[in-house]
């Protein structure tokens, strides 16, 4: 049985731009995810200074010495007015470290935010179909695919299919031990 280094998680913070901007630039989150190459690092820099209301949180793990290696982000985008009872969840992995939990850490902390911090009722998110990872993933936190969008994403010349979904809470608390 593999043992792999525990995920810590916190707020993103400006000084993460530089690790976030590599992490978005590596190939299979590019391909896994609605990413464009070539990222800017001033991308990262506006989302971690606009005080938007946007909830960024990153996943580190331990590496040489004091130092923390940035390997895993998610946020949490509430929406405003009428729709004020919902948000948007977009996450991704670093490539090297895929199929460890970590992608279930950031996903569940995102959602017991959603759920026990914020109370939104509903979370809803975008992913390529061939992502069948992600899909499960997504599936085991309670999201169920609403909808495909034919043809939406276009990857290395190549349009693909996205699945649209969305995640209603009950009145039951979200439990993460209940996975």
């Amino acid at each position: 049985m593999n043992t792999y280094p525990t995920l810590c998680i916190r707020a993103a913070e400006a000084a993460d731009a530089s690790a976030l901007t590599a992490l978005a630039n590596l190939p299979g989150v590019r391909d896994g995810t609605l990413r464009l190459p070539y990222t800017p690092m001033a991308l990262f820099e506006r989302r971690l200074s606009s005080g938007s209301g946007n909830h960024l949180l990153v996943g580190t793990i331990e590496g040489d010495g004091l130092n923390r290696e940035v390997i895993a982000h998610g946020a949490l985008m509430p929406n405003g007015g009428r729709m004020a009872h919902m948000g948007k969840i977009l996450m991704f992995v670093h490539d090297d470290h895929v199929g460890r939990g970590y992608g279930t850490a950031i996903l569940s902390a995102l959602v017991d935010l959603a759920d026990n911090w914020l109370g939104l009722r509903r979370l809803e998110l975008t992913v390529n179909v061939d992502n069948a990872a992600a899909v499960k993933l997504y599936e085991r936190h309670g999201f169920e695919v609403e909808g495909t969008k034919r043809g939406d994403v276009l990857r290395a010349g190549v349009l693909i299919d996205s699945h649209m979904m969305g995640r209603l809470r009950d009145a039951t608390p979200y439990d993460p031990r209940h996975l």
